[in-house]
């Protein structure tokens, strides 16, 4: 009886010791706003992933991740409980509270898991934002307020309308292009990430205390990695390919016919 009062005794200890100090928080030093091109993502999607709809020709929201310094990314506050030293709010409250939210239609338009089975989308997109949450929102300036870490992001979007444009793509752009083509239109540097066939996959635009900043490192994949790399926007400008999708009865991923 007296190991069991100790052993009690222990794992409260243990769950006190958890509520990290001022002083023992480690400072956010940005985020990362990342934006995916559908097209881009659904033509070579990650293994065990399929579109199973045509996505749409527009830069939806991917996530908005907190890092350290020197461009270290947050790890998810299961490991690295120094985050922050306020008691996040679970995933599971999380899902409940989008279910209910007023902004759950906004979210699936403008922050939509683009490999969302089309008889569970309801499903899956709150999957993909729970994990979004796990991974990024408990350790953000927002561990106990998610409906605020939900809305950041998708007024953010707001600022972005004219992006497929300002890119400037053509036929031939190199990411040097692209880079310069933002700068004139006053974007800070972004993080340029594309796919294994140097299609702009993703882009990322840095924050700090709200404001635009250039990224420490444009570059965020093994393509795409050079001024001088071809980069190339499908179903947008500068496009060269004929591009169709096929689906199949069951909505099956889609092929690319050239």
């Amino acid at each position: 009886m007296q190991k069991t009062q100790i052993l009690v005794v222990a794992v409260v200890l243990a769950g006190v010791s958890l509520v990290v100090s001022d002083d023992d928080v480690k400072p956010l030093d940005f985020y990362k706003y990342s934006l995916q091109w559908g097209p881009s993502a659904c033509l070579y999607p990650p293994p065990g992933k399929k579109c199973e709809g045509r996505p749409e020709v527009r830069f939806t929201i991917h996530g908005l991740w907190p890092q350290y310094n020197k461009d270290t990314p947050v790890p998810p506050y299961c490991d690295d409980l120094t985050c922050t030293n306020t008691k996040p709010t679970s995933a599971n409250e999380v899902v409940e509270m989008l279910k209910k939210s007023t902004s759950q239609k906004k979210l699936s338009s403008d922050w939509p898991n683009l490999y969302a089975r089309q008889g569970r989308k309801e499903e899956d997109n709150l999957e993909f934002w729970k994990y979004e949450w796990k991974q990024h929102g408990m350790c953000s300036d927002y561990p106990n307020k998610p409906s605020d870490y939900f809305s950041v992001p998708l007024n953010l979007l707001k600022r972005f309308e004219n992006l497929k444009k300002d890119l400037g793509f053509e036929r031939g752009s190199e990411v040097g292009d692209i880079l310069k083509n933002l700068q004139r239109k006053d974007y800070k540097q972004p993080q340029i990430v594309c796919n294994i066939k140097s299609q702009l996959l993703e882009i990322r635009f840095c924050y700090k205390e709200n404001k635009p900043f250039d990224c420490p490192n444009w570059v965020g994949s093994k393509t795409c990695n050079t001024p001088t790399a071809n980069i190339f926007l499908p179903d947008g400008a500068g496009w060269t390919d004929a591009v169709n999708y096929n689906f199949s009865n069951n909505g099956g991923n889609y092929i690319k016919l050239v």
